[in-house]
């Protein structure tokens, strides 16, 4: 049985909304501090478990790596990280709040960084576990339509973009 168009319509707006409301509170939070809100996210993750690398601390936060190597360089810019070698594996670094860090994220308004958990605090279990539970389903579905059909890779020739330019025929340059 096909879904309701209207219902369909109305989650969609729910939606962009709430990546509206989402991109708001990062632009408030960044007035009010100086700090974005996937910065933000990023120090609080490191104050919870210091000296991750930035493959893990991307998996925590939920971005790209090479989106948290960007964050990580702006905030090692203002002297709120470091990082260092690993002692495992040289060729990986781990990441830690720097004093500097630790004292910017205390002086963070307590409402920049938990309003979230503030508002879902306020709801019954019983709906909290409904609003997981549909969270969780439309990131499924989200996750599945993002990710298509994987392309199949030609053998051979390489693909148009892989291989090398042309050079034209004709006159030979004077």
């Amino acid at each position: 049985m096909p879904a309701d168009s209207q219902l369909m319509m109305e989650v969609n707006a729910a939606l962009r909304k709430l990546m509206q409301l989402v991109q708001t509170r990062s632009k408030r939070i960044r007035k009010e501090t100086g700090i974005t809100g996937p910065q933000l996210l990023a120090m609080k993750t490191l104050a919870d478990s210091p000296g991750l690398s930035i493959s893990e601390l991307a998996r925590r936060i939920y971005l790209h790596p090479a989106t948290v190597v960007g964050i990580v360089d702006r905030l090692e810019g203002h002297g709120l990280v470091d990082r260092t070698p690993s002692k495992k594996d040289r060729r990986q670094v781990q990441v830690r709040l720097t004093r500097g860090g630790k004292a910017a994220l205390r002086k963070t308004p307590q409402e920049a960084r938990d309003s979230v958990i503030a508002g879902l605090e306020a709801l019954p279990e019983k709906k909290l576990k409904r609003l997981a539970a549909s969270l969780a389903l439309i990131v499924r579905v989200l996750d599945a339509h993002a990710k298509g059909p994987v392309p199949k890779r030609r053998r051979g020739r390489p693909r148009k973009e892989e291989s090398a330019p042309r050079k034209r025929r004709g006159r030979k340059p004077a």
